[in-house]
């Protein structure tokens, strides 16, 4: 005899459904815990960004019943996956700047040295008095900055055009660039450490008298971790912004962008800190740039790039008599045992004008181009209108040289139309007299 089944009690209903609730609770939670092990963000939950704090954020994913918090604070760091009545944690906030000694002995400096006794000293015009530097990372290793580089350091990839960095001068007379870099394990190029570089407020301690009009409370405003030079003062070779405009590094995740610093200390972004390499070109007012795979040439006033994207490293820009511009990059080669850069030209649109093999150095002039061919060791030059005008035959090819060897050819001296160069006979120092030449480049002729 058939027996209808009871109805299932409204008890039961409510167990089943609780049970089946907190498998699919517990499912969740499951993939939400193993998401917060990969820190990666939590399925059905509302997001919230909490920036309420003056030292960074807080970025929270509330789900059913429990919370996952991203502490992003100068004062707290790290990840946490809580029950949701648990109250965010709020250390006190930290200053992210180190604060300068409001005392300490500033001895006499008669001879107006730029460091004496541990202390950098800065002047007005007027040369008087208007500010020091305590080291603070250091006992008394802080430098004024000079010019950093990246990995690239494009300036000095090419020896024939390779520069010296200069010390950042101080500007407004209210702020400079001061390296404080403490020595870390980790080389960092040659210096051996990591650069920490601060903005700096000039001023002087409590209780120190100056003849200048008006002082300012020292203090670092900002903290980088690199700089690099713009403009240069040729007279003084001090090197300053572009417009008050610098090329610095970000510390926190390494790469540049460029700021402006106004009168009252106030720092606007220019361009934010998203690129691998920014370099000022001082004959074009132009900036070199890379960012992801692209190099290209950037004029920073019409926020425009003008020139065509390479995929390969753009070393250099500039524009000759008949105001035409033009670009160099560089490719990275090793042919047998000797490794090198491949130098090439192009116009600013791209087009290729040199693109020779074995160009291992190249120097503009506003009338000729000179390039070292290393195959055959030999010097060069060609007209706009890429006609070879001269050519030298050198010993050898290597340009770079320390004090035990001697470069291919030096320049001695560079007038209007007249180039006087010493081609050497042998690679190590001390090997013959060089060979003396004078060049007329005006006519391309020898001048005894």
């Amino acid at each position: 005899m058939y027996q209808q089944p009871q109805p299932m009690s409204k008890k039961k209903k409510i167990e089943i459904a609780i049970l089946v609730a907190l498998i699919l609770w517990g499912l969740v939670f499951v993939i939400n815990y193993i998401r917060y092990t990969h820190k990666k963000s939590l399925i059905f939950a509302i997001h919230i960004t909490a920036k309420n704090y003056d030292d960074g954020e807080v970025e929270e994913y509330i789900s059913l019943g429990y919370t996952y918090r991203m502490y992003r604070r100068t004062a707290i760091t790290g990840e946490e996956l809580v029950p949701f009545w648990v109250l965010r944690k709020n250390p006190k906030s930290l200053p992210d700047l180190p604060v300068m000694e409001e005392e300490y002995n500033v001895p006499e400096n008669r001879s107006r040295q730029e460091k004496y006794r541990g202390l950098l000293y800065y002047y007005n015009k007027e040369r008087e008095l208007i500010g020091t530097y305590k080291c603070v990372n250091t006992s008394i290793d802080c430098e004024k900055a000079k010019g950093g580089h990246d990995e690239y350091d494009i300036v000095n990839k090419d020896p024939l055009t390779k520069t010296d960095a200069h010390v950042l001068e101080q500007f407004y007379d209210r702020f400079a660039f001061i390296d404080d870099s403490a020595k870390q394990d980790i080389a960092y190029g040659e210096n051996g450490y990591i650069r920490t570089v601060y903005l700096y407020q000039l001023g002087l301690p409590k209780g120190v008298k100056t003849e200048a009009d008006e002082t300012y409370e020292a203090k670092i405003l900002a903290k980088y971790a690199d700089v690099k030079e713009s403009n240069l003062d040729e007279e003084k070779m001090i090197a300053s912004g572009d417009n008050y405009q610098f090329i610095v590094k970000s510390m926190d995740n390494n790469k540049w962008g460029i700021i402006k610093v106004s009168e009252e200390g106030e720092i606007t972004e220019v361009l934010p800190f998203e690129y691998e390499s920014i370099n000022y070109d001082r004959d074009t007012g132009y900036y070199i740039m890379k960012k992801t795979d692209s190099w290209y040439v950037y004029d920073l006033k019409k926020n425009q790039k003008v020139s065509a994207e390479s995929y390969y490293p753009i070393y250099n820009v500039w524009r000759n008599d008949n105001q035409t511009y033009y670009f160099k990059n560089g490719q990275d080669r090793t042919v047998g045992e000797d490794t090198f850069i491949d130098f090439k030209i192009y116009r600013i649109d791209g087009t290729s004008f040199l693109d020779k093999e074995h160009i291992s150095c190249i120097g503009e002039r506003g009338a000729y181009i000179m390039y070292i061919t290393s195959d055959n060791n030999v010097l060069h030059f060609i007209d706009y209108g890429k006609t070879e005008k001269y050519k030298v035959q050198l010993k050898f090819s290597r340009m770079d040289y320390d004090e035990f060897s001697n470069p291919a050819f030096k320049i001695v001296s560079e007038r209007e139309t007249t180039l006087r160069i010493d081609v050497y006979n042998g690679r190590a120092l001390g090997t013959g007299d060089p060979e003396h030449l004078f060049i007329n480049t005006g006519h391309w002729e020898w001048n005894d």
